[in-house]
């Protein structure tokens, strides 16, 4: 039997859903789909600091919680109603990630039970996720087009950086954990050094967006953490630090979606 307050409970989550669509942006599609992008690569980063550090539980709880955010992330994208104008995107999507989803829970299932993964199918999670990477990128690109929304450049910047970053953590950790790191290099499309150079005329670019006081501290910021390990990035052969490398990209994230806040994107 329902009861008057368990009609009332339903009324209220049907209200917040609605408000919610009907308070929905483009720009928090592109916001979600940008996210994901960056939970994605996390995902390959925290896999490899997970498996080529004797299953550190840190790294292992990290892959497992990024996880369960890209699919809470996912369903918000495909829940707002810009998200209609990108459907066939928002598939491409799905097809990708379920696939790379299975290959990076039977990967991490390995680890737990044997304490290795099978080579093989680290290689595949690899290309998989290189796949599903790009169509996350063209579903971005997409609902650029379908709701004329255009961020600033700073804010385009930003991201671009946040995702370059991002790559670079994950190529390096994979480097950097194991000696069987050369065996996934086949899923990037460039190189640590390639991406390096990109990331610094990128930066370069941003700093010549910004002119508020607020921005150009946080600019100092990434600066000077970008400057502490863009050497171990480019002579990645020499003394790897994956750990530093992550720990620095990680807050060098954090800071450019500071300043995409700040552009009220």
């Amino acid at each position: 039997m329902i009861t008057l307050q368990k009609i009332r409970s339903l009324l209220l989550i049907v209200l917040s859903v609605l408000t919610f669509q009907a308070s929905a942006t483009p720009q928090e599609l592109l916001s979600n789909v940008h996210k994901l992008r960056l939970l994605s690569t996390g995902l390959m980063t925290n896999f490899y600091m997970y498996s080529g550090l004797d299953a550190d539980t840190k790294y292992g709880k990290k892959v497992l919680e990024n996880l369960a955010e890209f699919e809470t992330t996912l369903a918000e994208a495909k829940a707002l109603p810009a998200a209609e104008g990108i459907s066939d995107s928002l598939s491409e999507v799905d097809t990708n990630w379920n696939e790379f989803n299975k290959l990076i829970n039977i990967n991490y299932g390995d680890m737990e039970k044997k304490g290795f993964p099978n080579v093989r199918l680290v290689d595949e999670m690899g290309k998989s996720h290189t796949v599903l990477l790009k169509s996350l990128s063209k579903a971005y690109i997409d609902t650029e087009i379908s709701t004329g929304t255009k961020p600033v450049k700073a804010v385009e910047v930003a991201r671009t950086l946040s995702v370059t970053i991002s790559e670079i953590t994950s190529q390096y950790s994979a480097r950097g954990t194991s000696n069987l790191g050369q065996v996934f290099m086949g899923s990037y499309e460039r190189t640590l050094d390639q991406m390096a150079t990109a990331f610094g005329q990128d930066f370069t670019s941003l700093q010549a967006q910004i002119d508020t006081t607020d921005s150009r501290g946080i600019l100092r910021s990434i600066d000077s953490k970008w400057n502490f390990i863009e050497r171990s990035i480019k002579n990645y052969n020499e003394n790897t630090v994956p750990f530093l490398v992550t720990s620095y990209s990680e807050r060098i994230v954090d800071h450019l979606e500071e300043i995409v806040a700040l552009h009220d994107f």
